[in-house]
């Protein structure tokens, strides 16, 4: 009978011993799955934010895009002043081909005939539209043409 307790610690002994290693074997495994996510993680991260410049391809229809845009400004500020019935239309740029400041402004309306009906401010500030029912005065335009390059978009064209 003492023998037999003895083969029963043994046993029991050697069950434990390969629980223990089976328990340890299982938290191993389960630390390394959890190191290799965690790698795999960390160089998703940073191969995201580390964008290498020469992989990054110009976007050149974006300027495209505004060009075009400014057009399609201008135009449909100009069929707005068309459509509004104005027969005297001048679009009235900077010779610099600058952005409108508040002297330009003043100098602009200041030497417009008192009849102008509508200024719009468009591309960008870069150009004034003037629309009027009534013909500008030559003295005016003159005058307005030594500050400013002038256009012509009038219904009515004069004869020359």
């Amino acid at each position: 009978m003492v023998m037999k307790m003895k083969k029963f610690k043994i046993n029991v002994r050697r069950k434990t011993r390969t629980e223990k290693y089976q328990r340890s074997a299982a938290v191993k495994f389960v630390s390394n799955i959890r190191a290799v996510i965690l790698a795999v993680l960390l160089t998703t991260f940073l191969s995201f934010a580390c964008e290498s410049p020469s992989l990054k391809k110009p976007n050149n229809t974006q300027t495209e895009f505004a060009v075009e845009d400014k057009q399609a400004r201008f135009e449909s500020d100009l069929q707005t002043m068309k459509t509004a019935n104005f027969e005297y239309i001048f679009v009235f740029r900077r010779k610099d081909g600058g952005a409108f400041d508040g002297e330009d402004r003043r100098y602009l309306k200041t030497n417009s005939p008192p009849e102008t009906n509508r200024f719009i401010a468009t591309d960008d500030d870069k150009a004034f539209i003037a629309g009027s029912k009534y013909k500008f005065p030559p003295e005016n335009l003159e005058v307005l043409r030594m500050w400013f390059n002038v256009e012509d978009y009038s219904a009515i064209q004069e004869q020359k």
